[in-house]
């Protein structure tokens, strides 16, 4: 982050970090990487699931509803909004029936819980990062839709494979890359096209090859700062240290947005 940013944050900056739950051993197991990025970089972590009070650092706590969403009250209090990875996305909330989705993988709760922050925070100007998951809920929230299966996107966690995406020369993320080629990881079976795309946002980086019809990351022009990507960029460890970037302007643009609350 920028030092003169840093000088006007008098406290870490506050993230929130969705979650399908929000117990203990599911955190642990499930968002590690997301925290251990966040704390890395000096930012603290609020986590928001559909079944466990949202908590922050002064013990103010927003409880889910009965659907699963938390009020629009908890983004008052934070900086910028990840939605991180995890199952597929229920087909309804983009007026589809079910063609690859797997029923087993779907929580509408957390469905709720996302769709709703997503949409209320883009109305809010926030800073959001989709990753995988993120990035097609994301969507979704602002009006799209998404291919609902295709093969050879889910790699082993434990064997990761990386490959080539192509970043458009002018858009904001091969600006903050500073490329037009990166080495991403692949661990998601739906996607989006160009077709499913949501009204507004445009297409940043693009797959190559016999797939380079899906959209492997898109930004909102209309908004300070709001990125999908498919890939898991929290998963540094495996990945070149460009994605580092990413992280960095993702908070330097939740640092300027306290800036202005500030001001």
């Amino acid at each position: 982050m920028d030092k003169d940013m840093e000088k006007i944050t008098d406290r870490p900056l506050l993230i929130g970090l969705t979650s399908k739950h929000g117990n203990q051993e599911w955190v642990e197991k499930n968002t590690r990487n997301y925290l251990a990025m966040l704390a890395e970089l000096g930012a603290t972590p609020v986590l928001l699931s559909p079944d466990e009070p949202a908590t922050l650092p002064d013990g103010t706590a927003y409880l889910p509803d009965d659907k699963g969403r938390l009020s629009a009250q908890v983004l008052a209090h934070l900086d910028g909004l990840i939605l991180s990875g995890g199952g597929d996305v229920h087909p309804r909330y983009f007026g589809a029936e079910l063609d690859g989705a797997d029923p087993e993988s779907i929580s509408e709760a957390r469905d709720e819980l996302e769709i709703h922050l997503s949409q209320q925070a883009l109305a809010q100007d926030m800073p959001i990062f989709g990753i995988c998951r993120g990035c097609q809920v994301l969507n979704v929230a602002a009006g799209g839709g998404m291919v609902q299966d295709f093969p050879d996107h889910r790699s082993d966690t434990n064997n990761p494979v990386l490959h080539e995406v192509s970043l458009l020369p002018h858009s904001r993320l091969a600006q903050i890359v500073g490329g037009t080629s990166l080495a991403v990881n692949t661990y998601h079976h739906q996607g989006v096209d160009a077709a499913t795309l949501a009204p507004g946002m445009r297409i940043a980086a693009q797959a190559t090859g016999l797939d380079e019809w899906l959209v492997e990351a898109y930004e909102s022009p209309a908004h300070r700062w709001v990125v999908g990507v498919q890939w898991h960029p929290e998963r540094i460890f495996e990945l070149p240290d460009d994605h580092r970037r990413l992280w960095e302007s993702f908070l330097q643009a939740c640092a300027e947005r306290r800036a202005r609350a500030v001001h």
